[in-house]
């Protein structure tokens, strides 16, 4: 049946760097000024940006990509080779990052740095996190209104989903898979942001009861599934009609579910589909244009369900 959490070779460093999670408290208003930063993730970077903040940030991951402007911060590394010469070098007031970099943290012990260790598994971590930045660089009201501004967008598109037609379709949201391979893939499961945002519009995902948040399955867990649709994320790559072409043909293994058979399925490429930041109210949109569009291929069909 399902196997343990296995991120493809090509997804390793990135989903480990914006999907890792931890439980922490709220961070409060800090008591002296917060002048120097070290980001440690995408979805951390795009925050203090939005924020206004980008003038404290002194060094960021080598995956910080987004905004342009974060690119010409100093690096100071990506998950597996950090560079502590480099993060010593930039005397940081605190260094900002997930669960997964207790290692650093420990590392760094000597040092006697601020580590903040922020969730974003779930789509209410992402306004944790808002919150908890704001505060801590001094800009609360700023963070209020970047939550409520994405709060009131997804809210938007929930009640435009949510007026389709009764019937819910249900996807199977894919985030890593061999080239042309369907025999093993890597599918999101409960309790994570891409799950939580698709069931707010009204979707259901055929995984949700998986053990894990992300996890491989095998071509028997999908047969018995029979999704509707097929959500497949390629983040950050360029896609074009031939791709989608020959991705819809790489299924064709798969014809006896009806998102094979009836070509549904959807590629999502954006470089902010898998950040759990500031724009995640795309994803929402793009959840959206898809459910629209299922039900406008589908019309005839749905009503006899």
């Amino acid at each position: 049946m399902f196997t343990n959490k296995s991120i493809l070779k090509n997804l390793v460093v990135i989903m480990v760097m914006i999907l890792a999670g931890c439980q922490t408290q709220p961070v409060r208003n800090s008591s002296s000024a917060v002048r120097r930063v070290i980001s440690l993730s995408p979805n951390i970077t795009e925050i203090i940006y939005a924020l206004g903040q980008q003038d404290k940030l002194v060094g960021v991951s080598d995956f910080c990509k987004y905004p342009p402007e974060a690119r010409q911060k100093t690096h100071i590394g990506g998950f597996v080779n950090p560079n502590i010469e480099v993060i010593v070098s930039l005397k940081p007031d605190v260094i900002i990052g997930l669960l997964s970099h207790a290692d650093l943290q420990q590392k760094l012990r000597n040092e006697h740095f601020r580590f903040v260790l922020l969730p974003d598994d779930r789509l209410d971590d992402v306004y944790f996190s808002i919150d908890s930045l704001g505060r801590l660089l001094g800009c609360p009201s700023k963070a209020r209104q970047i939550v409520a501004a994405i709060q009131d967008s997804i809210s938007r598109y929930r009640q435009a989903a949510l007026k389709k037609e009764r019937f819910h379709p249900s996807a199977m949201l894919v985030i890593g898979r061999d080239p042309g391979s369907t025999t093993h893939l890597t599918v999101v499961g409960p309790h994570t942001f891409l799950d939580s945002i698709w069931t707010l519009l009204g979707g259901k995902n055929v995984f949700s009861d998986l053990p894990a948040k992300y996890a491989q399955v095998n071509r028997e867990d999908i047969l018995m599934k029979q999704p509707h649709l097929i959500i497949e994320f390629r983040y950050n790559q360029i896609w074009n009609a031939r791709k989608d072409s020959l991705n819809l043909k790489s299924w064709q293994s798969l014809s006896m579910i009806p998102a094979v058979r009836n070509k549904q399925i959807y590629v999502l490429t954006g470089n902010y589909t898998l950040i759990p930041g500031p724009r995640i109210y795309k994803l929402a949109k793009d959840y959206y244009r898809i459910i629209d569009q299922f039900f406008s291929q589908n019309r005839s069909r749905l009503k006899q369900h």
